[in-house]
């Protein structure tokens, strides 16, 4: 009795014999993420490359693409809630618990970054930083918020209250505080 052939992935059949194009993508663009930089490959591949640790199989850039489109940017990607990260879909395939779960870690990890940056120098000293914190932390929330500046200078890292329709509370005043809300 014959053995029996694996069957190839549909499409294979017939590219005679050539090696489809996206056999190696994966590899070939962690490839040019650590040799060229994370800052030379476009939002949409960097959001592909951490599709790919929440998929480890399937193909990420239809969706990478669709997210991209949809919410405008890899930053509003990052800030989006999970229902309506979930909502996307793309060939058929949109992002399940885990991959929306780690773009919220991804997201909570870079502001966390920032904070340790702004930490280490004299946030007062240099608006610009005061101003890229933040947007990160405030431009794409779907809730406002504000940060309180404090005696110290530097941004408290704690959420101090959320608003409803109706009005807004805070654990305490700034002037209890002895800060100044910004």
């Amino acid at each position: 009795m014959p053995a029996k052939r694996a069957k190839s992935p549909p499409g294979l059949a017939d590219t005679g014999g050539a090696t489809p194009h996206y056999l190696g993508h994966r590899e070939r663009l962690r490839q040019r993420l650590f040799e060229g930089g994370a800052e030379n490959l476009p939002d949409y591949e960097i959001l592909e490359v951490l599709l790919a640790a929440s998929n480890p199989r399937g193909d990420t850039k239809p969706l990478a693409k669709a997210l991209i489109d949809h919410f405008g940017g890899l930053a509003a990607v990052l800030s989006a809630d999970r229902e309506a990260l979930q909502s996307v879909r793309a060939a058929g395939r949109g992002l399940g618990e885990a991959g929306a779960a780690m773009l919220k870690a991804v997201r909570q990890a870079a502001l966390r970054l920032s904070e340790s940056v702004l930490r280490e120098t004299s946030v007062i000293g240099s608006w610009d930083k005061l101003i890229d914190y933040c947007k990160a932390h405030i431009a794409h929330g779907t809730v406002e918020e504000f940060p309180i500046l404090g005696r110290c200078l530097t941004l408290a890292s704690r959420r101090h209250g959320r608003p409803t329709v109706a009005k807004a509370t805070t654990a305490a005043s700034p002037a209890q505080c002895g800060s100044h809300g910004i």
